[in-house]
C-alpha cells in the first residue's frame, strides 16, 4: 500500500497532472496554432516578403498545417515545395511526418530515409522514431525494433523510443525484454533535459505505471 501511495504523491508533484491537462486541451491548442500561423503568413505575403507560390511559403504553410494537425493540407503543401526544391532535407522530413499521420507508410518511409540521406542528423532521433512507427504499422516488427534502437542510439535523452520498443517486444511475447526496456525508460528520464522534458515525463510515467501494475 505504501508504494502505491508514494506513487500517487509523485504523480501530483511531478507535473503528470499538467501533462494530462495539456493532453485534453491539445485539440484547441492545435486549432489556435494553425490560425495564428496562417495569419502571420498572410501578413508576410501582403507586405511582399513572401511569394505566395514560392518554396519558403509552401514549407512554412506545411509546418503550420502540421502543427494544426491538418495532415492532408500539410502533405499537399509540402509535396508542392518538394517539386520546387527536391533536395531540402527539412521539407522531406516534414512531408514524411504528414504521410505517417495519413497512414501512407511506404511513401513516408521513402521520404524519411531521403531526409536522413540529405542530413543524417535531422530530427535528432525523432526521424528514427517515425521510421520505426511506419515499419511497425506495416507489420515489420524487426525493422521497427531496429529503428527504435537507432533512435535511442542517436539521442539517448528521449524516452519515447524505449517505451514504444517495450510495447513492441511485449506484443511479440518477449516479456523480459518488455520489462527491461520500461526500466531503461525510467532510468533514462532526466529533469535536466528541458527540450524534451514534458514528452519524456509522459513516457517515463507510463512506463512506471506499467511496471507498478504489471501490464
Amino acid at each position: 500500500m505504501g508504494s502505491v501511495w508514494n506513487w500517487i504523491v509523485q504523480v501530483f508533484t511531478s507535473g503528470a497532472i499538467l501533462i494530462l491537462a495539456l493532453y485534453l486541451a491539445a485539440p484547441l491548442l492545435h486549432l489556435l496554432q494553425g490560425y495564428q500561423g496562417r495569419r502571420r503568413l498572410r501578413r508576410q505575403i501582403f507586405k511582399g516578403k513572401l511569394n505566395p507560390q514560392g518554396f519558403e511559403t509552401r514549407v512554412e504553410l506545411g509546418e503550420v498545417y502540421l502543427r494544426a494537425h491538418s495532415w492532408k493540407k500539410a502533405a499537399a503543401e509540402l509535396a508542392e515545395a518538394i517539386r520546387i526544391h527536391a533536395d531540402h532535407a527539412h521539407c522531406r522530413w516534414l512531408h514524411g511526418q504528414a504521410l505517417v499521420r495519413l497512414g501512407q507508410y511506404e511513401e513516408a518511409i521513402a521520404e524519411l530515409l531521403e531526409s536522413l540521406r540529405l542530413r543524417p542528423s535531422i530530427g535528432y532521433g525523432k526521424t528514427q522514431i517515425l521510421l520505426a512507427r511506419a515499419y511497425e504499422a506495416l507489420g515489420r516488427g524487426k525493422d521497427a525494433a531496429d529503428w527504435y534502437r537507432k533512435a535511442i542510439e542517436r539521442n539517448s535523452s528521449i524516452c519515447e523510443p524505449g517505451y514504444r520498443l517495450a510495447l513492441l517486444l511485449k506484443r511479440e511475447g518477449n516479456v523480459e525484454g518488455y520489462k527491461k526496456e520500461l526500466e531503461e525508460v525510467v532510468r533514462r528520464f532526466s529533469s535536466y533535459d528541458r527540450t524534451n522534458y514534458w514528452s519524456n515525463l509522459f513516457y517515463a510515467w507510463r512506463s512506471k505505471l506499467r511496471l507498478l501494475i504489471g501490464v
